[in-house]
């Protein structure tokens, strides 16, 4: 059975698209067989797969499918995506039938947060959402939170400071919402993926892609420490 990662925010350009991209990038350099499902019909992840074709830079171990449809989504999940290890899900920002099959058929939720309000307020609706989903199907799944898109005087801000307080009265509040603790900085590198460079992975190695690339490795395994964490819970009743 592959891992469902799926990327939730109702807030636009709250960065879901590059974070799909970036974990699917390390995962498909360990050897993985990566699926991304465009289901976001802004289809951004499909724009970036055209210009990754367009300049010959298509990412190994990658495939891409758009499914603007619930039923397209349903039939992936259930069926057409047992071939791959881990499947990565960029869901639509409104609140649809469509995004409900998405975090119903997630092993864990990602929300990108930023540091201003109404990311903050996009967040805690996405683990709301996933609270309420969880109920339904009866089975926990893990929200979490990435503060993404940092720059050093936004660390300064009130909104940033907010952040960490916020997540804390959600698990206070039930929900299952965490805060990892890798935060991806704003970076060109980030950016240049995103017109065609296919993944950071992909860049050649100068000392801001290392960075980069040590804060996605950092992503990654802290996706996977909070998977295996619910897992042994949930084996261990």
């Amino acid at each position: 059975m592959p891992q469902f990662i799926s990327a939730v925010s109702g807030k636009g350009g709250a960065g879901k698209t590059t974070a799909v991209i970036l974990i699917g990038g390390e995962y498909a350099l360990q050897g993985k067989r990566v699926l991304l499902i465009d289901a976001d019909g802004r289809q951004n992840l499909q724009e970036w797969w055209k210009r990754c074709e367009a300049k010959d830079n298509l990412p190994a171990n990658i495939e891409l499918i758009t499914a603007a449809r619930q039923t397209t989504v349903q039939q992936l999940i259930e069926n057409d995506a047992n071939k791959f290890d881990v499947v990565l899900m960029d869901s639509p920002g409104q609140d649809t039938v469509l995004k409900d099959t998405i975090i119903a058929g997630s092993d864990i939720v990602l929300t990108p947060i930023q540091p201003n309000q109404d990311e903050i307020k996009a967040a805690g609706q996405a683990a709301a959402d996933t609270a309420d989903i969880s109920d339904k199907i009866g089975r926990e799944i893990p929200h979490a939170n990435l503060v993404t898109r940092i720059t050093m005087p936004a660390k300064l801000l009130e909104a940033y400071r907010l952040i960490r307080p916020f997540v804390q009265n959600l698990q206070e509040g039930g929900y299952d919402s965490y805060l990892l603790k890798t935060e991806l900085m704003e970076r060109n590198c980030y950016r240049e993926i995103r017109n065609g460079y296919g993944t950071v992975q992909m860049l050649e190695l100068t000392e801001p892609v290392k960075k980069a690339r040590a804060e996605v490795m950092g992503l990654v395994r802290e996706i996977e420490a909070l998977l295996v964490g619910k897992k042994e819970v949930a084996a261990n009743g």
